[in-house]
C-alpha cells in the first residue's frame, strides 16, 4: 500500500513539475527567439558570454549551496531540529555576503593588473553574484522543505515572461544591444527574487520563527559544504567551459552557435531537472532510514521516467531539429547548431539510462567520492574544447561536452555499485518484500 502510494505521489508530483518546467523550457526559448531575431549573432554572443561568465564567478559564493541545502534541510525537517535549521540558515545567507565582498575584489584587482580586459561586461557580470547566491539559499531551502514548484516556479517561469515583455519593449524602442539586454535582466531577477523570497517566508514552518538559532553543527557544515561546493564548480565549468573558451578566443558568433544548441538540449534534459527537485528529500529519507527496498525502488522509477520521457524528445529534435531552428531562430543558426544539439541529446539520453547517479552519490553522503568523476569528466571537455572549437566550432564544442558526460556517468555508476550494491538505470530489477 505505501509503495502504491508512492508511485502515485510520485507520478503526481513529476506531472505538476514536468508542467511547469515545460512551460519555464518553453518561455526560455521564446525569450532567446525574441533576443536571436533582434539582435545581431555577435551581441546574442556577448550576452550569452556574460551570462556564463557570471555563472562561473558565482561559484565561490553560491557553489554547492543549493543541492547542500536541501539535504541538511530535508534532515533537520524529518527530525523537528528547526534551532539548527534556523543557524544553518543564518550562516548561509552570511557566506553569501562574504564570499560576494572578496569576490568582488578579488575581480577589481584583476581588471586593473590585465590590461585590455573589457571591465565594463566583468562588472556586469559580478552584480549578478550576489543575488544569484541569495536566490541559491532560497531554493535549496524549499527543495528541502519539498516544495519543488515553490522552487523553481519564479525563475522558470515568471522570470522569463518578464524578460520576453522587456525584450519586446527594447525592440519597439530600436535599443536592442547586449548591454540593455544584460541591465533588463538583472532589473527583472532582481523583482522575481524578492517576490520568491516572500513565497519562502510564508511557507515555512512557524516554529522556525519562534525559535532561537542553533550554530553547533557550523564545522559539519563548512566540512560538508567544500565537497559540494567542489562539485558544483566542476558542474557549472562543464556546462560553461565551451561558451567561455569560445567567448576568450573571440568568436562571438561561435558562442552564439553553442547558447542556441545548449538550448535546444535543455529540452532532452528536462526530466532530469524534473526528478531532481521532486525526489531529492525522498532519498535521504530512505537512505538515512536505511531502507534499501524503498531506494532501489526510487532509483529505478525514476530512471525509467527519465528515459522513457527523454526519448521521444531526442527522437523529435534528430528528424525535425533543423528545420525547428531555422523556424525559431532563423536560417543563420540552424545548420550551426543542429548536430550540436544531436550530439548532446544523444549523450544525455545514454546517461539517462542510468538515471540520477550524481544526486543518489550527493544524497547519501557520498559527495567526496564522486569528484573524481567530475574532475575527470571536467579535465577531457576542456581539452576537448580548447582542441576542437578552433577548428570545428560549436561541433567541437559539443564533443567536448559529450565525452566529458560520458566519463562522469561511468564513473558514478561503478561507485554506486560499491557503496550501495546495485547497478543503477532502468533495468534495476524490482526490489520485492518477504
Amino acid at each position: 500500500m505505501i509503495k502504491r502510494f508512492f508511485n502515485i505521489q510520485l507520478i503526481k508530483s513529476f506531472v505538476g513539475v514536468s508542467t511547469q518546467y515545460f512551460l519555464g523550457i518553453l518561455l526560455l526559448f521564446v525569450m532567446n527567439i525574441v533576443l536571436a531575431r533582434t539582435m545581431s549573432v555577435s551581441d546574442f554572443g556577448i550576452f550569452g558570454f556574460v551570462l556564463s561568465l557570471s555563472t562561473v564567478l558565482s561559484i565561490p559564493v553560491s557553489g554547492g549551496l543549493s543541492m547542500f541545502l536541501t539535504r541538511e534541510v530535508a534532515g533537520y525537517t524529518q527530525t523537528r531540529n528547526w534551532s539548527a535549521y534556523r543557524g544553518l540558515l543564518l550562516v548561509a545567507c552570511w557566506w553569501v555576503i562574504l564570499a560576494s565582498f572578496i569576490c568582488g575584489l578579488a575581480l577589481l584587482s584583476l581588471t586593473v593588473i590585465i590590461e585590455g580586459v573589457p571591465v565594463h561586461l566583468y562588472l556586469i557580470a559580478f552584480a549578478f553574484v550576489p543575488i544569484m547566491g541569495l536566490n541559491t539559499i532560497r531554493s535549496g531551502i524549499l527543495k528541502g522543505l519539498g516544495h519543488p514548484i515553490l522552487a523553481d516556479g519564479p525563475t522558470m517561469v515568471l522570470q522569463p515572461m518578464l524578460l520576453i515583455i522587456a525584450y519586446l519593449l527594447l525592440a519597439y524602442l530600436g535599443l536592442t544591444s547586449a548591454i540593455n539586454a544584460l541591465l533588463f535582466y538583472f532589473v527583472v531577477f532582481f523583482i522575481v527574487f524578492g517576490m520568491a523570497s516572500v513565497m519562502l517566508f510564508l511557507v515555512q514552518p512557524s516554529s522556525v520563527y519562534a525559535t532561537k538559532s542553533d550554530m553547533s553543527d557550523k564545522p559539519l557544515w563548512f566540512r560538508a559544504l567544500l565537497p559540494f561546493m567542489l562539485m558544483n564548480a566542476t558542474t557549472l565549468l562543464s556546462t560553461q567551459t565551451a561558451i567561455l573558451i569560445a567567448g576568450f578566443m573571440g568568436k562571438d558568433e561561435v558562442v552564439a552557435y553553442i547558447r542556441v544548441a545548449e538550448r535546444g538540449a535543455m529540452v532532452s534534459i528536462l526530466p532530469f531537472h524534473v526528478l531532481t527537485a521532486i525526489i531529492s528529500p525522498q532519498i535521504v529519507t530512505a537512505i538515512r532510514s536505511g531502507d534499501i527496498i524503498q531506494l532501489r525502488d526510487i532509483v529505478r522509477r525514476s530512471s525509467q521516467l527519465i528515459f522513457f520521457t527523454s526519448l521521444p524528445l531526442v527522437i523529435i529534435i534528430l528528424l525535425f531539429g533543423e528545420q525547428i531552428i531555422n523556424l525559431l531562430f532563423g536560417n543563420k543558426y540552424g545548420e550551426n547548431s543542429y548536430l550540436p544539439i544531436v550530439i548532446v541529446s544523444v549523450t544525455q539520453v545514454f546517461s539517462g539510462v542510468f538515471g540520477l547517479t550524481g544526486l543518489l552519490l550527493t544524497m547519501g553522503g557520498k559527495e567526496r567520492k564522486i569528484l573524481i568523476s567530475q574532475i575527470l569528466a571536467l579535465g577531457i571537455n576542456l581539452l576537448l574544447c580548447i582542441l576542437l572549437i578552433g577548428p570545428y566550432g560549436a561541433v567541437g564544442a559539443s564533443i567536448g561536452i559529450s565525452a566529458g558526460l560520458l566519463v562522469s556517468t561511468t564513473i558514478n555508476v561503478l561507485l554506486i555499485k560499491r557503496y550501495f550494491g546495485f547497478i543503477p538505470g532502468i533495468f534495476l530489477r524490482k526490489s520485492f518484500e518477504f
